[in-house]
């Protein structure tokens, strides 16, 4: 079934259903806070029932986001146990991102649709929507109030979806910026979105002290010249130290993806005593950093991808050279 047809079955089962859980990776980026909202606010206003799920912290960046303090951590917050919900998983490239368990949630649950855009995405649900040709899943969302509700597009909806596809985009410089998301925006826009007063809170609202954490990525950079690749890491003491979220390092592989040097750059964040999230970033076709981030169970984009593994940071350093190594034989 094409992507038009999956997004009619949905807005059929959005209006022939009243209850909604929607959830997100945990982590979350701007495609999956700003998607979040922006459904829970169409269910919202078509008078129906949602609770918002996503496990772990919301990054100070995007508190500007409507109704973003409603969002709930754990499926413990969701006190109705007896109900059954229309489950909408957003942005989440396998069952595991949610960090939620995904029995649990079919237990409680009519139906699970997955919405999201990335290729290495398992189709865990019952209906997979997935448009690995788009820009974010807020773009898949537009798409579906474009054609089915149009007439409930709001602002608190359009700067979820604005801030969705700003975010992934790379603030409209990857290659999926397409003259269809130009489009897109330009009819956000008309909803009183103010770009410059998003841009600032996103990118322009800094706390001092991830400076220094900026500054310590930097200082510990490595580049690996014949595999072209970069690299740098970020510890759990240094979070600890500084008094900063995890949420804190989103958007710093830019820094090294920048380097003219290099066409594979990494970022190693820990996020356990023995587990490492790992973020790739390519800016050459030369390397598909998504088939790297799948030979170690993650997934995402040819430019933009990730996983997460366990062991000690130098043998999973080593384990990324190598896989780059082999990518390019």
């Amino acid at each position: 079934m094409n992507l038009v047809r999956l997004l009619e079955k949905l807005a059929y089962i959005i209006n022939k259903n009243k209850d909604f859980l929607l959830v997100t990776h945990t982590y979350p980026d701007g495609d999956a806070l700003g998607s979040l909202v922006a459904l829970y606010e169409l269910i919202c206003r078509l008078k129906k029932n949602a609770i918002m799920v996503c496990v772990g912290d919301i990054p100070y960046q995007y508190k500007f986001l409507p109704s973003i303090n409603k969002i709930k951590t754990s499926l413990d917050n969701i006190n109705d146990i007896d109900k059954k919900y229309i489950t909408i998983c957003l942005d989440s490239a396998d069952e595991n991102r949610m960090d939620i368990n995904i029995n649990r949630i079919k237990e409680k649950s009519l139906e699970v649709i997955n919405i999201d855009h990335h290729m290495s995405n398992t189709k865990f649900g019952n209906i997979n929507i997935i448009g690995p040709e788009k820009s974010a899943t807020a773009e898949i969302l537009y798409e579906l109030i474009d054609r089915n509700f149009k007439n409930y597009l709001n602002y608190n909806i359009a700067i979820g979806i604005y801030t969705g596809i700003l975010t992934d985009t790379g603030k409209f410089q990857y290659s999926s910026t397409s003259s269809n998301v130009h489009r897109i925006i330009s009819e956000l826009l008309k909803y009183g979105i103010k770009s410059s007063k998003v841009f600032s809170s996103i990118y322009e609202n800094e706390p001092m002290n991830r400076f220094k954490l900026i500054k310590l990525i930097l200082e510990r950079i490595k580049l690996v010249k014949s595999k072209k690749l970069i690299y740098s890491y970020i510890l759990q003491y240094d979070f600890e130290k500084l008094n900063l979220s995890f949420s804190s390092q989103d958007g710093l592989i830019e820094l090294l993806r920048s380097a003219k040097d290099a066409e594979i750059a990494a970022l190693f964040k820990q996020t356990l005593n023995d587990s490492f999230k790992v973020s790739l970033r390519s800016s050459s076709s030369n390397y598909n950093v998504a088939k790297i981030a799948r030979l170690f169970g993650g997934g995402g984009h040819s430019m933009a991808s990730a996983y997460v593994q366990k062991g000690k940071l130098n043998d999973i350093i080593l384990g990324l050279v190598d896989a780059v190594k082999r990518s390019n034989d």
